[in-house]
């Protein structure tokens, strides 16, 4: 996401600062972009770097995003994704003229429900990494009195497309084809629950909808950034075979099935194109391709999915 969020900025002759636990190898070197290596759990350290750079405009993607690894790891991810941001918060909203904050957040702060999901719609989140999420989301209470800068809140719904690395299931499957096509793996797909349905956006339509809420969103408020359209995932690993003319055997992988998975998720998305014009352009089918392209570049080898 960090990447095509800065690729994306970049096309606008911004000057950008990236604050990342890592040196920001994955992002093409350039004079424009100035890279901070910062814990973002470590407030002094975070307030350091924000009044040197002083932004306007504020992008906070950070944080502990994988599902699993919140069950493994709640106390990490209750201090990355609600301390941290906490700490980004403060140290942003502290300036002398403080900027406009976007804050990630998810779809999965949502009860579960048959229905399209909208902003109004129930919240409950049901993992760890929800829960942090919906926190962070209420940490915004306290500027909302603020006369200038403030803080958009984005629930984001799946989202994929290349890059995306293999906690994810959409990246899992394309890089699965990829060693199949290779002759590295036999035809066999492990998977965990295909029967779900998703909404399932791509990575370059949400950045877009990212700099659309920084530009022309409301200040307090919460906008869903999704397709607007759920996708079977048995019809997805369909697509897969399509594009590969490969046909696979599905295998029931215990590890990757989640208890109590909601059967069904998707987004409604007209707030934020009421407010900012923004709607997805990029297909299921390109997304697709563009992933497997990604996953086919990429030297293949037998170990984890």
């Amino acid at each position: 996401m960090g990447t095509h969020l800065v690729r994306l900025l970049k096309t606008g002759a911004a000057d950008i600062s990236v604050l990342a636990s890592t040196t920001g190898e994955s992002v093409e070197p350039t004079t424009a972009v100035r890279f901070y290596q910062v814990d973002i759990r470590k407030p002094d350290d975070v307030r350091s770097v924000v009044r040197e750079v002083r932004p306007a405009e504020m992008y906070h993607l950070a944080g502990v995003s994988a599902v699993d690894l919140s069950w493994r790891s709640p106390s990490l991810t209750f201090d990355v994704n609600v301390v941290g941001a906490y700490n980004l918060f403060e140290a942003a909203m502290d300036l002398s003229t403080p900027p406009r904050i976007l804050n990630v957040s998810t779809s999965q702060v949502y009860a579960p429900s048959t229905s399209a999901l909208t902003e109004t719609s129930f919240v409950r989140p049901d993992n760890p990494y929800a829960a942090s999420k919906a926190m962070a989301e209420l940490l915004s209470v306290q500027y909302r009195k603020a006369e200038v800068g403030g803080i958009i809140t984005a629930r984001s719904f799946n989202h994929s497309g290349p890059g995306q690395q293999t906690d994810f299931v959409l990246p899992s499957v394309a890089k699965q084809f990829a060693e199949i096509e290779a002759g590295v793996m036999p035809p066999r797909l492990a998977v965990g629950n295909i029967e779900v349905e998703r909404d399932f956006a791509d990575v370059r339509d949400v950045v877009r909808a990212y700099c659309a809420l920084i530009e022309k969103g409301r200040t307090g408020e919460v906008y869903n950034v999704c397709s607007g359209s759920a996708v079977r995932l048995s019809d997805v690993i369909c697509k897969f075979e399509e594009i590969c003319e490969t046909k696979v055997t599905v295998e029931a992988d215990p590890l990757r099935l989640r208890p109590n998975e909601v059967p069904r998720i998707v987004g409604d998305y007209t707030k934020i194109m009421k407010q900012t014009g923004w709607s997805p352009q990029v297909s299921l089918d390109k997304m697709l391709r563009d992933l497997l392209g990604y996953w086919r570049g990429t030297p293949v080898s037998k170990g984890s999915h």
